[in-house]
């Protein structure tokens, strides 16, 4: 089980998003090791409706947009209907911290996704296979290509590659299963 892991900061974000919002972060396994998981906060009723085993697929690639590297990683729980698909954005070449979820996700067997209800409480943690490991491998191999991105140019390059979609359905139904 955890020990220790940088929740913190990821709780206060998630809870200053609004509910069915879903981001990464990184957690510390007993064993000392480093993993990178997802928090999902949504309505109490949508957290307890998925039942104690849901179906958990991820969806994700990575692509190239002005020179900045973007992968769109979104997560679906349940039944695949609206509302169901949780989407984070990861920056291929992150110009501080090492890609550091990459390369968790690179080596890590699993990703755990822990669930919180809309008033911030903890309702359940899921763990899934690890089907992003050889995306996260792939794109680590090729970082030494890719422009290092700040902070504004990949939020610019995001939103402009969202420009394509119509929502995260859309989105969803564009990429690889993982």
């Amino acid at each position: 089980m955890i020990i220790d892991t940088p929740l913190t900061d990821a709780l206060a974000r998630l809870q200053q998003a609004p509910l069915g919002n879903a981001l990464y972060t990184r957690e510390q396994l007993n064993d000392g090791r480093w993993e990178t998981a997802w928090l999902v906060r949504d309505e109490a009723r949508r957290i307890t409706s998925l039942g104690p085993q849901p179906a958990v697929e991820f969806r994700a690639d990575a692509f190239d947009k002005g020179g900045v590297v973007i992968l769109p990683i979104l997560l679906r729980l349940g039944a695949e209907k609206a509302g169901c698909i949780y989407d984070t954005w990861m920056n291929a070449y992150q110009i501080e911290g090492e890609n550091v979820y990459l390369q968790d996700l690179a080596r890590q067997d699993h990703i755990r996704i822990h669930l919180y209800d809309d008033a911030g409480q903890p309702v359940q943690i899921l763990t899934a296979p690890n089907h992003l490991r050889g995306l996260a491998t792939a794109v680590l191999a090729r970082q030494q290509s890719y422009q290092a991105a700040t902070m504004a140019a990949f939020e610019y390059a995001r939103e402009s590659f969202l420009t394509n979609y119509t929502g995260v359905e859309a989105l969803w139904h564009v990429l690889k299963p993982r």
